[in-house]
């Protein structure tokens, strides 16, 4: 069984905190190699605090994928370190959420070898529906050009805000990802190609499959 739940930092217990922090560090030092902060096999920051909520994707009870999400009306990656990269006045609006740390961990994904649930656009969806659910108006994030081709082809309704440049000097993309009715249609469409759920279960928050 999948299951897409939304947890706060003060409500997160020791051991999944650690798990996360740990999968975190192998997706975006190791594998990324991005300049993220780190304290042994550990990945965390300033970021990772009271006003924070992670979405956590559990397969089987372990950790496969998460998503932070914090309220543009406090510090966060796009008024932070992300700020230099972009023309972007960010709305210091608690209506707007802006994601970070998206991942899907792909060796534990690999391993699993019952299933073929897309487990990267769940994670989407779940987005979606989660945020739909607290009456946010959308959805703020960076990412790189790949991840943009990525969410194009998932069909998820999205609007480039600004395109800069990374320490890196490559392309990153500041976009609002839409939670609107067509953005969660066109998300349950690409689901179903690969896993048939009937709708009224996708449209739920908390998913669970």
């Amino acid at each position: 069984m999948f299951n897409l739940i939304n947890v706060g930092y003060e409500d997160i217990v020791n051991d999944e905190l650690e798990e996360l922090y740990l999968l975190r560090k192998k997706t975006f030092k190791d594998r990324l190699d991005w300049r993220v902060s780190c304290i042994g096999d550990r990945e965390f920051d300033q970021y990772d605090n009271k006003n924070t909520h992670y979405l956590l994707g559990c397969y089987e009870g372990d950790l496969i994928c998460s998503v932070r999400f914090i309220n543009m009306n406090h510090p966060n990656m796009i008024t932070g370190p992300f700020n230099e990269f972009f023309d972007y006045s960010a709305p210091e609006d608690h209506r707007l959420m802006e994601s970070s740390r998206f991942f899907v961990d792909k060796q534990r994904v690999k391993s699993l070898t019952d299933t073929k649930l897309p487990f990267c656009h769940l994670l989407f969806l779940g987005m979606v529906n989660y945020a739909r659910s607290i009456g946010k108006k959308g959805i703020l994030t960076v990412c790189s050009k790949s991840m943009y081709i990525i969410l194009k082809r998932s069909g998820w309704i999205i609007k480039i805000e600004s395109i800069g440049m990374s320490e890196k000097n490559e392309p990153v993309y500041l976009l609002n990802l839409g939670i609107d009715d067509k953005s969660q249609e066109n998300l349950m469409k690409y689901i179903k190609r690969h896993h048939y759920c009937e709708d009224d279960y996708l449209k739920k928050w908390p998913l669970h499959l």
